[in-house]
């Protein structure tokens, strides 16, 4: 039987559910997986022991035939030559989650949103520079929306004409029963990395302004960033009287996000840059409709009926209409968000798609 290796030599939380679908999509097209993963993955990899895994950096004696590279990482080439020392045909396919969309547009983002251009130009270098190679040296590269794929053949395809477009997967680890947690739903939640690009500094803004407006609404903030900073008087005083809860400062394991969607009633991702989001796909698989930018592929997705977009001239009276959109109907809202994940994010329903990706690659 033929091995598949499923790599993320980069520890983000946030990756972990589509590795297990591509683990499970491997197993389907009859190829025996393993996760091959920082260490940092074991303290969710404990609550999975149907999965094989190689932790990176320890011995093993398995040779894939096929490394999936997941979740981009300084570190990747590196093991990419070793296993092909180890097999000269292996086959290397890297999941690219966020194409380069252009320098025009980049520097027109980065001064439009007051950010350091000198700070800006050194992470763009080193992301370019890791991307490249890690391009050139794929045997396929997969794209998981039209708008990636757009990006990718306007300013990426010179590394690599060999791509192939295939929807973000997860396994479910929702219950399916989101009529009977509706009563949950509570909250409006940040789940994610509080970073500029998805706009954590206006959401904490907008929680100020939509708390002292209406008493009854709550929300949540599940990150492993540290937002002390963001902590104010006003917001501690939210915290303390419940209105508003908060994880942070640690790596969440895998319970503590689905908690975190399981009882949110929308979810934001009103993000100024991103090309695609796991967010989207994980915040629909427990049944919490989004409220999202209009950018990158969330419009290909989010169609009004379990979500709602906002064109970037958002206001915070604007953000109010949709989120009491949604709470005026959330079983309905809800009952479709779940439905797209059903139909475009599960991984059994993309099983012969995804076998006819590998056979392509064998021919």
């Amino acid at each position: 039987m033929k091995k598949a290796f499923i790599m993320s030599a980069k520890y983000s939380p946030g990756h972990f559910s589509h590795m297990l679908a591509y683990y499970k999509l491997f197993e389907e097209s009859n190829y025996q997986p393993y996760l091959f993963v920082d260490n940092q993955y074991n303290s969710f990899l404990i609550n999975y022991n149907e999965f094989q895994s190689i932790v990176l950096d320890t011995y093993f004696d398995v040779i894939p035939d096929i490394l999936l590279i997941y979740n981009l990482s300084s570190k990747d080439m590196k093991y990419v030559k070793q296993l092909k020392r180890k097999n000269a045909k292996l086959k290397v396919y890297f999941v690219y989650h966020e194409p380069w969309y252009g320098f025009k547009r980049w520097i027109c983002d980065v001064i439009k949103h007051n950010e350091s251009i000198v700070d800006s130009l050194k992470t763009l270098c080193k992301r370019c520079f890791f991307i490249g190679s890690v391009l050139k040296n794929a045997d396929k590269v997969i794209l998981s929306s039209n708008k990636a794929v757009d990006f990718y053949v306007k300013n990426c395809i010179k590394y690599n004409k060999n791509y192939a477009l295939f929807p973000l997967v997860f396994i479910d680890e929702s219950s399916g029963d989101n009529n009977s947690l509706i009563k949950d739903k509570k909250y409006f939640s940040f789940i994610s990395t509080a970073t500029a690009a998805k706009n954590f500094d206006v959401f904490i803004k907008y929680i100020k302004y939509k708390s002292r407006k209406d008493k009854d609404a709550l929300f949540q903030i599940a990150t492993r960033t540290d937002i002390t900073s963001y902590i104010d008087s006003e917001i501690r005083s939210l915290i303390d009287s419940k209105r508003l809860i908060v994880n942070y400062g640690h790596s969440l394991s895998n319970a503590e996000i689905n908690y975190a969607y399981a009882i949110s009633c929308c979810t934001w991702m009103l993000y100024k840059r991103s090309t695609q989001s796991g967010v989207l796909c994980k915040a629909m698989m427990f049944g919490s409709p989004v409220i999202a930018s209009d950018i990158g592929s969330f419009k290909e997705f989010v169609e009004g009926s379990n979500g709602i977009v906002l064109n970037e001239n958002y206001s915070f009276q604007d953000i109010d209409k949709a989120y009491e959109s949604i709470i005026s109907e959330l079983e309905s809202f809800s009952q479709n968000a779940r439905k797209t994940f059903l139909n475009k994010f599960l991984y059994v329903n993309q099983v012969e798609r995804f076998r006819k990706l590998l056979l392509n690659n064998y021919l």
